[in-house]
């Protein structure tokens, strides 16, 4: 799908939204990994090239199938699941078109078509079906959040920002949201406003840690160095509300961000005449 983001690898995400939107019992279970790791290297590779062979034969069928009965469902479905298992999203996304064209109140698929747009880089395309979605549900968070994500990738944070804050107007205790503006708020050097609304967070649930992780990326970007001097306070508080398994993480963002705002070393050199 579009330009960015982030975070779990693309064929695993894919999957999950998958079974979300079809259900399992449409698509293909292969595991092969097991298998592989039985076989030696060139048995291995021999495998994988017959998988792959396999797969692009069923794709050729079910687009002989389509090329005849275009609304067939599981032609449909049986290409989306090949292009994916070949980790070729791009061929995934006309298919899906025609899935959400068939169904266009199905609220899942068409996400799934914005997520794969999204990470194979149509963001414009993304932007379109999001934007659908907040027609039609405008109290969706999650909906609102991956539009406003959008419009930043796309370079348009004002919009973004206008989105969000309108949702707030209506919604104040949406705290999801609340961290979603005070990061855009941060990244568009709205410092102010991001620590103003992280504060406010903080003063509402002291356990949380989300908004003190947030506080203290936004202090160590600031440009102010007295706020900057801040953060690390703030990231060790964060990594001790947090659950076990990302204090490791937080702490390791917090060396980082120390790094890059550490003064380097000027070292003085003689003129030799």
């Amino acid at each position: 799908m579009p330009q960015s983001k982030p975070d779990e690898p693309f064929v695993r995400k894919v999957f999950k939204a998958l079974v979300l939107v079809v259900g399992a019992a449409m698509f293909l279970s292969f595991s092969f990994g097991p298998i592989l790791q039985a076989l030696g290297p060139s048995d291995s590779a021999d495998t994988a090239n017959l998988v792959s062979e396999q797969l692009r034969a069923q794709a050729d069928g079910y687009r002989a199938v389509l090329e005849r009965e275009p609304d067939n469902l599981i032609a449909l479905q049986g290409l989306i699941d090949t292009q994916l298992q070949l980790n070729e999203p791009q061929g995934a996304i006309e298919p899906l078109k025609k899935l959400v064209e068939l169904e266009p109140e199905n609220r899942q698929l068409r996400a799934f078509l914005a997520q794969i747009q999204q990470d194979t880089g149509d963001l414009e395309g993304a932007l379109e079906q999001l934007q659908i979605l907040h027609e039609k549900d405008p109290e969706d968070s999650q909906i609102l959040q991956e539009l406003a994500d959008v419009q930043l990738a796309l370079g348009r944070p004002s919009e973004a920002i206008d989105l969000l804050e309108k949702h707030l107007q209506e919604v104040p205790e949406d705290n999801d949201v609340r961290l979603r503006l005070a990061f855009i708020y941060a990244r568009n050097n709205q410092t102010e406003k991001a620590i103003a609304l992280y504060d406010e967070m903080i003063a509402a649930d002291p356990s949380d840690f989300a908004p003190v992780l947030g506080k203290a990326i936004a202090l160590s970007s600031a440009a102010d160095a007295d706020l900057r001097a801040k953060a690390p306070e703030l990231f060790e508080q964060a990594a001790r509300l947090a659950p076990p398994q990302i204090r490791e993480q937080i702490r390791q963002q917090a060396e980082l961000s120390a790094q890059v705002n550490r003064p380097q070393a000027v070292e003085s050199q003689e003129t030799f005449r």
